[in-house]
């Protein structure tokens, strides 16, 4: 049973991950996500099913698209893979059930934050309004935190951001703002107030090198919300074991 489990999750999370991509390419662009059909971006033609099987399509094609032979990106099997990744991380941290489902919608909507953050440098509104509808579903469905502790997680991680961008003149994006507003609905105060402070650790880490080679300045913008993403899946799985790790080395 465990293993119908695995491949359940996994499968279901490579076709979320191709459904994605659709939403990161389209998104931006203002195009229809939804009803419009697959194409190839080079020479337009209209794809078929068997062009795109997640990740398989990619690997048999050898990365190039059947009809023009034109490149495809990296990021379609890429994508599909993280999904299908985030998942299985899912099911292993809350088990099958309603708390595993709402958090594979959760890693579904920061993937596509993720990516498009990283393309285009913000982040869509109508992914702060897909948090909340989650947020909702997740305090009528009955698990997680209490209500209060979520609206307590709401206004300290989304305010705190708020107040630094306002006293930085707009060195946080009001996206980010929204997002940590939106996410602590979701999983909490103290997860989302450790996602905030462990998203950029994680962003310093990445950028110290680029900033000591001189590549990018204090003041370069970068995207945030890849960083964002894994902090609050992190601690929107294992907020419980990551405190008692911690707290391992003061014993």
């Amino acid at each position: 049973m465990v293993f119908i489990y695995f491949v359940l999750y996994g499968l279901l999370g490579a076709v979320t991950g191709s459904f994605l991509n659709v939403c990161i390419l389209r998104i931006p662009e203002n195009q229809n996500f939804v009803t419009g059909r697959s194409h190839c971006p080079a020479c337009g033609h209209i794809l078929a099913f068997y062009d795109m099987v997640p990740v398989l399509s990619w690997l048999l094609l050898k990365g190039r698209c059947r009809y023009c032979s034109a490149p495809v990106s990296i990021q379609y099997p890429a994508v599909e893979l993280l999904t299908a990744s985030a998942f299985l991380l899912c099911l292993l941290a809350k088990g099958p059930g309603m708390e595993s489902a709402l958090m594979c919608m959760f890693s579904s909507i920061l993937i596509t934050a993720a990516f498009i953050d990283a393309r285009h440098m913000y982040i869509p509104d109508g992914i702060h309004i897909l948090i909340l509808i989650l947020s909702c579903i997740s305090l009528a469905a009955g698990p997680g935190p209490a209500f209060l502790n979520r609206l307590g997680g709401s206004l300290l991680a989304g305010g705190f951001l708020a107040l630094v961008n306002l006293l930085s003149r707009g060195g946080v994006g009001w996206g980010d703002v929204k997002l940590f507003a939106a996410s602590g609905l979701l999983i909490g105060a103290a997860p989302a107030m450790t996602a905030l402070l462990m998203g950029y650790v994680i962003a310093g880490l990445w950028y110290a090198v680029p900033l000591v080679l001189g590549r990018i300045g204090r003041k370069t913008q970068v995207p945030m919300a890849p960083f964002f993403a894994v902090s609050l899946m992190v601690c929107g799985l294992w907020f419980r074991q990551l405190i008692l790790w911690y707290l391992g080395f003061f014993r």
